[in-house]
């Protein structure tokens, strides 16, 4: 493999991509640009996003702009709407750089028709920060065994955990050397880039040697990258996951609110994705990778009618669920036409933790989990890694409640011991996140100001166990526990120290149904401290709810 900068376009672009799946011929948008003058010979580039996908069909650049005037040419399709994004690199160092650093615009291209577009700017200071993304060359060679065959190609951040941040197929390889272009990637981060050729030509992934498929890094990206990949018979399954598009039509009364949408599995609840964005249009589409064959899935989503930028129940906010079931292998996609059938989906927010400097730790496994703290002490979810692979990682939870207020709890396993020991042994910290008031963002720079979070060992959720609750908690001698199940539940109940170590049984197989109150007493000869009430079914599905002994 061989990674290097990238100082021109391949002729192949991610619209000529598009044109081997039936695409409309392209028509230009002609972006003429007047008044320069503060940015002779500064680089300069410009893209075409498209309104409805938010995906980038084109782009262009140069390394110095020739003169106060002049015209660049990008490519979209007839009755397509775009964004036209463009910056000068004022600071000149080569990228893009949010404004005032470097100089940047954001233009509109709707509804083009056939021929040129023409759309004028004259240079102004109403800067806007495009979010400028670098472009990754996959240069193919010797492809010869899969000419004719399907390719796809997914790009998944290691910075973001693996993430997926963009996918792009080719319905039929064109020849034995080509190039596909993936608009990407973002300063500073590392990627897996993992593609397959579908040898069997049955449309789906197939693990080798079913499918040919290979993996590629780029590590720590420092603007656009090109990386040569020659045939050969190294082949990795990457564990490819299906795509679902959401095709949203209709969605007049809501252009120019945020639209959020999010994919649970049925039965775990987990969230495979989400995706948040303006309508811009009428008629958008929405993708999230990550089902799976043989699973089925709840797509909600919401129009913020009333523009506070956060979730209110219908009528407030328009609100819909969509179920994905019954399907056949492969990616899939729901279609939906607004209406006024609305569903209160419950929204959950989005935490994100951005972790720098943790260079002591690489190599090493990571936990983390969300604690509720006002009110209750619940844990609300929780994420785990097996190693961190680079010192700067973007961690990113859902479960979030606006009011509420939550501790963040993480630790890495300096002994390497696969479990939570306390600090030293450890490394472990804490940060409270008070009075949620929607999507929150979190920022971490390694320090040996540690923590014992007392991290408990991770079960599988127990859904069907709707609520419960403790009183009173501080306890002395015993406490009240309140119980509400969906259906009948066989459970054991024990009390944990703070290192997770049983030290008392307080009741095998106690059966019911509906709701139920226990009442625990004769536990004053305890020492004070920390517990843990563990609660876990046949299965070993259970939940965890902390006490406080006084």
């Amino acid at each position: 493999m061989k990674t290097e900068n990238c100082t021109h376009l391949k002729a192949l672009t991610f619209l000529a991509l598009l044109a081997f799946a039936g695409v409309l011929p392209a028509q230009t948008v002609m972006l003429n640009l007047t008044d320069m003058t503060p940015h002779l010979g500064q680089k300069f580039e410009a893209r075409l996003i498209d309104k409805r996908t938010l995906k980038e069909v084109d782009r262009t650049s140069m390394a110095a702009i020739p003169d106060a005037v002049f015209s660049v040419n990008l490519e979209g399709e007839v009755g397509g709407s775009y964004f036209v994004d463009f910056y000068a690199d004022l600071n000149q160092n080569g990228v893009y750089d949010a404004p005032p650093a470097d100089h940047a615009w954001r233009l509109s291209a709707d509804n083009l028709q056939a021929g040129n577009n023409m759309v004028n700017f004259q240079h102004n200071t109403t800067f806007t920060d495009i979010d400028w993304r670098y472009l990754l060359t996959l240069d193919f060679q010797d492809m010869n065994p899969h000419v004719g065959q399907m390719l796809g190609v997914r790009v998944r951040s290691v910075t973001r955990v693996g993430k997926e941040v963009g996918r792009v197929y080719v319905a039929s390889i064109p020849g034995p050397e080509f190039t596909v272009e993936l608009p990407f990637l973002e300063l500073g981060h590392s990627y897996l880039v993992e593609f397959f050729a579908d040898l069997n030509q049955n449309g789906l992934y197939d693990a080798p040697p079913t499918d040919h498929v290979w993996r590629e890094t780029l590590d720590d990206v420092a603007g656009d990258a090109t990386i040569t990949f020659v045939h050969g018979t190294n082949f990795t399954d990457v564990g490819w996951t299906n795509l679902l598009t959401v095709n949203l039509t209709d969605m007049v009364p809501h252009v120019g609110q945020l639209l959020e949408l999010r994919v649970l599995e049925n039965g775990s609840e987990r969230e495979i994705g989400r995706i948040k964005r303006m309508i811009d249009v009428a008629d958008l589409a929405v993708e999230i990778p990550g089902i799976q064959d043989g699973k089925e899935y709840k797509v909600d989503f919401y129009a913020d009618l009333n523009q506070n930028g956060l979730y209110n129940a219908p009528p407030m906010d328009h609100a819909w669920r969509l179920d994905l079931k019954d399907r056949p292998p492969g990616d899939a996609s729901l279609d939906f036409s607004h209406n006024t059938t609305f569903t209160d989906i419950e929204w959950e927010y989005l935490l994100t933790l951005n972790l720098n400097d943790m260079n002591p730790h690489v190599g090493q496994k990571f936990e983390l989990r969300l604690v509720e703290t006002d009110p209750g002490d619940d844990e609300i979810a929780r994420f785990s890694m097996p190693a961190i692979l680079k010192p700067h990682f973007i961690v990113c939870v859902p479960g979030l409640q606006v009011g509420s207020s939550y501790n963040v709890d993480f630790y890495a396993d300096l002994n390497q011991n696969g479990t939570y020991d306390a600090p030293p042994t450890d490394h472990a910290w804490r940060l409270p996140l008070t009075d949620d008031e929607g999507d929150e963002t979190l920022d971490f720079d390694h320090n040996t100001t540690f923590t014992d979070i007392m991290f408990p060992t991770a079960l599988r959720e127990l859904h069907v166990l709707t609520s419960l609750t403790l009183s009173p908690n501080p306890f002395h001698d015993g406490f009240l526990l309140d119980l509400q199940s969906e259906q009948p539940l066989k459970l054991d109940i024990s009390l944990l120290d703070a290192q997770g170590r049983p030290v008392r049984s307080l009741a095998r197989a106690f059966s019911f149904t509906g709701e139920s109150t226990l009442e625990f007493q004769g536990l004053s000869d305890l020492p004070a401290g920390t517990y843990f009430l563990l609660l876990q079914n046949e299965d070993g599905a259970g939940k965890v709810k902390t006490l406080l002994k006084k």
